[in-house]
């Protein structure tokens, strides 16, 4: 009897041979696999995570608006933490992604109950990016962008 481990591997190896991809093992499986403008529009938790980092951040308010960086997948994504709001009488804060060469945006809005969200990608290979966003408290809506990366 094959145990996990050998069992994930040849799984892995056989998924990513139809897509004419091979992986020794499920953790470089699991590496990114998008660069640049493949990684238009795909999820970085899933891709590109594992070597993101803030480039550049702004508070509006107590929320904090980032724009993420992926050296390995040369894309940038936004994203507003700490956002909390209250769904009766205060604007949902959100965040976008604008890359500047053709102005290619991506959103996400806080889910109702939670405090940050994070958009999809946008290739940041050999051009810049930057994030704004919105978050309301209820006395003042603050708005607001990072500088470009």
């Amino acid at each position: 009897m094959r145990n996990s481990t050998t069992w994930a591997r040849a799984a892995a190896a056989i998924l990513l041979a139809g897509g004419g991809l091979l992986a020794a093992t499920p953790a470089q499986a699991a590496a990114a696999a998008c660069s640049g403008s493949a990684c238009d529009g795909k999820d970085p938790a899933v891709y590109c995570q594992g070597d993101a980092r803030t480039v550049e951040s702004t508070k509006l308010g107590q929320a904090l608006l980032e724009l993420r960086y992926s050296p390995s997948c040369r894309a940038a994504w936004g994203r507003i933490s700490n956002a909390g709001y209250d769904t009766r009488d205060q604007f949902t804060p959100y965040a976008t992604v604008h890359r500047n060469s053709d102005g290619r945006e991506y959103s996400c809005s806080v889910p109702n109950g939670d405090t940050d969200c994070y958009t999809r990608m946008v290739n940041d290979a050999n051009v810049t990016s930057y994030t704004k966003g919105m978050w309301d408290s209820g006395a003042r809506a603050y708005e607001g962008r990072t500088a470009s990366y």
